[in-house]
C-alpha cells in the first residue's frame, strides 16, 4: 500500500538554494518566497497570491512588501495588479481541474474496484458497472 501524505503540501526543490533568481532575491525573498507557495496551495489559487494577503504569509519577515518587490524584479513573481503570479508554479503543481479530474478518477476507480469485490450487492447509482451509461470495453 503507498504511504499517505498527511495533507496538503507543496513541492520543494532540494536545489531551490542553488537557483540564481533566489540568491539574488536575499534570504527573506527566499522565505518570502517559499511561504508564498505554502499559501498558494492553502488557496488552490494556482499560483496567484492576492497582495492583501501579504500580512499573512509575510508576517515576522521585515519589510515583506520589499522581499515581494525584490521577488518580481529577479522574475520569480509576476506583478499582475491586485495580485502576484507564482512565475514556476504549472511546473511543480497541478491545477485545481487537473486535481479535480484525477480525484474523479480515483472515485470511479474505488466504484469499479468495490463493485468487482463485490462489495455492493444493490445497483449503486455512481457505480460505472452497475449503471454503464455506454458499453464498457472488453
Amino acid at each position: 500500500m503507498a504511504r499517505r501524505l498527511p495533507g496538503l503540501f507543496v513541492p520543494s526543490d532540494v536545489n531551490t538554494i542553488h537557483d540564481p533568481k533566489i540568491r539574488a532575491a536575499g534570504f527573506k525573498a527566499e522565505l518570502l518566497f517559499r511561504r508564498g507557495n505554502e499559501h498558494a496551495k492553502s488557496l488552490g489559487s494556482d499560483g496567484y497570491l492576492w497582495k492583501y494577503d501579504l500580512p499573512i504569509f509575510g508576517i515576522g519577515i521585515p519589510s515583506p512588501s520589499a522581499s515581494a518587490q525584490r521577488l518580481v524584479e529577479v522574475k520569480l513573481w509576476r506583478d499582475c495588479g491586485d495580485r502576484w503570479r507564482i512565475e514556476g508554479w504549472m511546473k511543480w503543481n497541478l491545477s485545481q481541474d487537473d486535481l479535480k479530474e484525477e480525484k474523479e478518477l480515483r472515485r470511479i476507480g474505488a466504484l469499479k474496484t468495490n463493485h468487482g469485490k463485490g462489495h455492493h450487492t444493490e445497483s449503486v447509482r455512481d457505480c460505472p458497472l452497475c449503471n454503464p451509461s455506454e458499453p464498457l470495453p472488453l
